[in-house]
């Protein structure tokens, strides 16, 4: 239950956070970098168990950067007239860029593992070969959505250009979510009960996101047609 816990936590800061984060997103930048950077050195730090545990869980396995990547995209299905989206409109760019610097220490903590595996031939397990082809997909994805994300390319980018690359925001989420699932099968169907629950948990928001999605698509198509009507 490590993600749906992390998710509702991450929605919860997101929410109370929101002004502090809009107004000092540099801060929470820093921060994120600072928690990448303890996981890398947590062992020569000497930080104590349950903080090496804590960034484990959070940094390495990626779970608290894929929570606010699902923040930022179930702000995009709520409907833009709602206060919800008034209030957490404004700082999508900013979770945005907090959870791609979280991402460094998931992509670089398990290239380190798997790169070499790789190399070498080793993975012969089908879900965790196609896991790792989706991995590079990803991480080409997350740079160009990172750094369009930041406010100063924004601002040198046409509006159109920049709305193509947003728009790989969508094909990003779905993949990282059936990378998560991939690389969870092997040890969920061994039976691990903390990979059956994480392979759960990212199934429902997958397909809880992609219903959402799927609604807010007609709606804004019954909208247009009733506004070309007119």
């Amino acid at each position: 239950m490590t993600f749906a816990l992390t998710f509702v936590v991450a929605l919860v800061a997101c929410v109370l956070l929101r002004e502090p984060l809009r107004r000092y997103p540099t801060v929470f930048y820093v921060l994120a970098a600072l928690a990448v950077v303890a996981q890398f050195l947590s062992t020569s730090l000497g930080l104590p168990k349950s903080i090496d545990l804590a960034l484990l869980l959070l940094v390495k396995r990626c779970n608290l950067a894929m929570a606010l990547f699902a923040v930022v995209m179930f702000i995009g299905v709520l409907p833009r007239a709602g206060r919800a989206s008034s209030l957490m409109r404004p700082v999508r760019s900013e979770i945005s860029i907090v959870a791609c610097i979280l991402c460094v220490g998931h992509i670089v903590g398990y290239a380190i593992s798997y790169v070499p595996r790789v190399l070498a031939g080793a993975l012969a397990n089908p879900s965790v070969a196609i896991g790792l082809v989706l991995a590079l997909v990803l991480t080409l994805l997350l740079v160009a959505l990172g750094v369009t994300s930041a406010q100063r390319i924004k601002r040198i980018m046409t509006p159109t250009k920049w709305k193509r690359v947003q728009r790989l925001a969508y094909p990003f989420f779905i993949l990282a979510c059936i990378h998560a699932l991939l690389m969870l099968l092997p040890s969920a169907l061994g039976g691990g009960v903390a990979a059956g629950e994480g392979a759960l948990a990212y199934s429902v928001l997958l397909v809880v996101y992609v219903v959402l999605r799927g609604i807010r698509a007609l709606a804004e198509r019954r909208s247009n047609n009733t506004s070309a009507a007119t």
